[in-house]
């Protein structure tokens, strides 16, 4: 049920055709139509999200909520969480929250207040009104003044008893407790060394000796990074009963054996339950993608700055959902002006310690679904971005003759005689079955060669840890080469990742946008056939 600016009543249910998935809420008319033309979900017998009795697990009972999916999903978990609390009259008897969790539950609880006591009080919470507030700031970029001017219009309008902020100050104080807890961390403006820990008190960089901060006088960093630790974060999955119970869709969906429509089918994911069956016991456990790139966020090439946010995606929700932007976590936000190159390690060890932490001792949580407490894991399964990115997460670097990460020094690249270019023409036959023609076509490919030799082998990750294994750590302030480097491997620095225990176990390390680098291979070719004036510079 929700109400309309108009003040009429509109009854709303999940939408069960096959493009909503029983996520959104529509009206009787629009379900109609998009049964029409998108047909019912599929394996969608029990009906238990419209009120038809379902079976959750042993000893559990379901339940079915209506709530307006049209407010940000405040209103889900405050509904969520009372129930899970027991603060609904038909309670499930199940453990009682950890004392983190309950304080959270009671902080929703005062937050959604009603904006005014009585018989005739608005339908308006005072945490929906807050929330819907500042989202219009957000969307349409208000200014605090422009703010503080209309929502003091608004309580003129409402009755003196009303519960609405006064002010933007007001506002925020309101949320502040349901906040996400974030770091700002200043970092050496040559991207050395973050100041923190054991560092927090320098005031000039152990390696480069450049100042922290701009002067001394009004202590201004010169580089700021912020850091959003992603426990809490996870913690907030579990705590609202529809996320928690999609926290393991992974674990009970039955794919079409050959196909794959979640991670949960690839090679990658079972190869990793095959190492560590202790980990895939308990189903609960997350496993998270990482994300970075690089943009220019003043959308000028007058005044060049890039930024570099870095994103965790969770695999373990549904494929429909991990993409959205309401389930990717922003965890990392590395500044500019410049991109921070091989030295991105320096910025990742914050994340790269909760990880440890997370993996090694994990963390209790709540699961609103079950009805109990556990103690949650995570690991980080895999690195997806373009090949520029690639080399500084993996620490290969994708210049020169030895650039394929796949075939490292076993490449058969060579350099043009004339431009001393480096050039992988004719190295893709060695891929092909023994039997395949191409491999004694002279003419076709390189002038009077035939292919004989087998693919590179594929190291598993215990062996390319051997290789990297004396290779120097970036964020230690040992930036030398390896002699050998260009000649038998490409390797620059042992990655960060390779600090945590498990990424040896993984099966595929760091991947490829391959959708990102169509893009750029594309641009790249039409604007030097078309001589454009970008491809000149």
């Amino acid at each position: 049920m929700r109400v309309n600016m108009r003040g009429e009543t509109i009854r709303e249910i999940k939408c069960p055709c096959y493009k909503c998935q029983n996520i959104s809420y529509r009206d009787r008319a629009t379900i109609q139509q998009h049964l029409y033309k998108e047909g019912f979900m599929l394996r969608y017998e029990t009906w238990g999200e419209h009120g038809e009795n379902s079976v959750r697990e042993v000893g559990q009972s379901s339940t079915t909520m209506e709530v307006d999916d049209n407010d940000d999903g405040y209103k889900r978990m405050v509904l969520d969480n009372m129930y899970a609390c027991g603060y609904t009259s038909n309670t499930i008897q199940g453990h009682p929250p950890n004392a983190e969790a309950k304080s959270f539950y009671d902080m929703l609880q005062v937050a959604d207040e009603p904006l005014r006591e009585g018989e005739k009080a608005t339908t308006f919470s005072k945490l929906q009104a807050a929330t819907s507030f500042l989202t219009w700031k957000s969307h349409f970029n208000v200014s605090t003044a422009a703010y503080n001017y209309n929502i003091s219009m608004v309580n003129a309008l409402l009755p003196e008893d009303n519960k609405l902020p006064k002010s933007f100050y007001d506002t925020k104080k309101s949320l502040e407790r349901l906040s996400l807890p974030y770091e700002r961390i200043d970092v050496c403006k040559n991207h050395c060394m973050l100041f923190y820990k054991q560092d927090k008190t320098l005031t000039r960089c152990k390696y480069c000796k450049e100042f922290r901060y701009k002067s001394d006088r009004n202590k201004v960093p010169n580089l700021v990074m912020s850091f959003m630790p992603i426990g809490p974060r996870l913690k907030r999955l579990y705590m609202s009963t529809k996320t928690a119970k999609d926290m393991t869709w992974h674990h009970h969906h039955n794919t079409k054996k050959g196909s794959m429509a979640h991670p949960s089918d690839g090679m990658a994911w079972k190869h990793f339950d095959s190492e560590n069956p202790e980990f895939a016991k308990e189903i609960r456990n997350v496993r998270l993608g990482l994300c970075i790139d690089g943009f220019s966020p003043n959308n000028s090439n007058s005044i060049p700055y890039s930024l570099w946010p870095v994103f965790l995606t969770v695999y373990k929700l549904p494929p429909w959902m991990c993409m959205k932007d309401s389930f990717v976590e922003v965890c990392l936000i590395i500044p500019g002006g410049k991109s921070p190159s091989q030295n991105i390690d320096v910025f990742l060890r914050l994340l790269k310690d909760e990880l440890k932490e997370l993996y090694r001792e994990g963390i209790e949580v709540y699961d609103a679904y079950r009805e109990e407490n556990f103690i949650m894991r995570a690991i980080l399964l895999w690195t997806i971005s373009d090949f520029p990115a690639y080399a500084m997460l993996s620490g290969w670097s994708t210049c020169g003759r030895l650039a394929c990460p796949y075939c490292m020094g076993d490449t058969q690249a060579f350099r043009l005689p004339a431009g001393r270019k480096a050039c992988w023409f004719d190295c893709h036959r060695r891929f092909l079955p023994m039997s395949h023609p191409f491999r004694t076509d002279r003419n076709g490919f390189r002038k009077s060669t035939r292919s004989v030799l087998e693919p590179p082998p594929e190291l598993t990750g215990w062996e390319v840890f051997e290789q990297v294994s004396n290779i120097p750590i970036v964020y230690e302030g040992v930036t030398c080469k390896d002699p050998e480097f260009g000649k038998t491997h490409n390797w620059v620095k042992k990655s960060i990742f390779w600090e945590l225990e498990y990424w040896p176990m993984l099966l595929s390390r760091h991947n490829l946008d391959v959708m990102h680098i169509e893009k750029n291979v594309f641009e790249n070719i039409f604007q030097t056939v078309v001589d454009t004036s970008k491809h000149k510079r």
